[in-house]
């Protein structure tokens, strides 16, 4: 149990470190994008609704936390808070709605959790329960640590999907690395660096794909530059 709470510490620490966070307020309140964002100088109307579901990892990876796919799920809500395009929240089965349909034996306990990566139709099913317009599910596709620096490499597979037609509309393929000179010597933190490229470069390429290629297919390419991060406020 400390070995996992230590985990989820550092990747908030050092996300927040590494891409100088700013902070940001949300309300819960505002779940399934039914309020207006507003910046200084301009007002806009977030129509469209995005929940992330918690990452799921290869079945050959035996060497991640367990928690790690749900910190990176929760990680990437936090980098797209504040975005103009999506309301974006993060899935868990303690969701109002949820908890009602597996209270009422609409919903079955295994058909609420996960892995979600392989069944984009489980997937799509929880978004529509609970009104949302867009899911993204992933998964680690790959993992590696150089044992003589301990710096980390990890694969990050992303799909994009419309709730609407429960078709995939984007496919993501990143790769994080512990950042060169970077490395402390401790896998966890070295991990925890290249956890946070992956998912920044995430960040960037969907919002990015949105603006350039909105409603068509595409399929992201590694490297991204960094970015800057909104607060790392993980909703549980």
């Amino acid at each position: 149990m400390i070995k996992v709470d230590r985990n989820r510490l550092w990747l908030s620490m050092i996300l927040i470190v590494i891409f100088s966070i700013v902070a940001i307020g949300t309300a819960n309140a505002a779940l399934f994008g039914l309020i207006k964002s507003k910046k200084k100088g301009a007002a806009a109307v977030i129509s469209e609704s995005l929940v992330i579901f918690p990452f799921d990892s290869g079945e050959t990876i035996s060497k991640l936390p367990e928690s790690f796919g749900e910190d990176m799920a929760t990680a990437l809500r936090s980098m797209l808070v504040g975005n103009d395009q999506y309301w974006v929240y993060f899935y868990t089965d303690r969701l109002a709605p949820v908890k009602r349909a597996k209270d009422d034996n609409l919903l079955k306990t295994q058909d609420a959790s996960g892995p979600f990566s392989s069944d984009t139709g489980k997937c799509v099913k929880l978004a529509r329960l609970l009104a949302a317009d867009y899911l993204i599910c992933g998964a680690v596709e790959e993992y590696g640590v150089d044992k003589s620096t301990k710096s980390a490499q990890l694969t990050v597979s992303v799909n994009l999907v419309s709730v609407k037609t429960g078709k995939v509309v984007r496919t993501l393929l990143v790769t994080g690395r512990t950042p060169e000179g970077a490395s402390t010597g401790d896998e966890d933190d070295s991990r925890a660096l290249a956890a946070g490229d992956a998912i920044a470069k995430l960040k960037s390429q969907l919002l990015q794909d949105e603006n350039d290629a909105s409603g068509s297919d595409s399929t992201a390419k590694h490297g991204s530059s960094p970015i800057v991060l909104p607060a790392a406020q993980a909703v549980k």
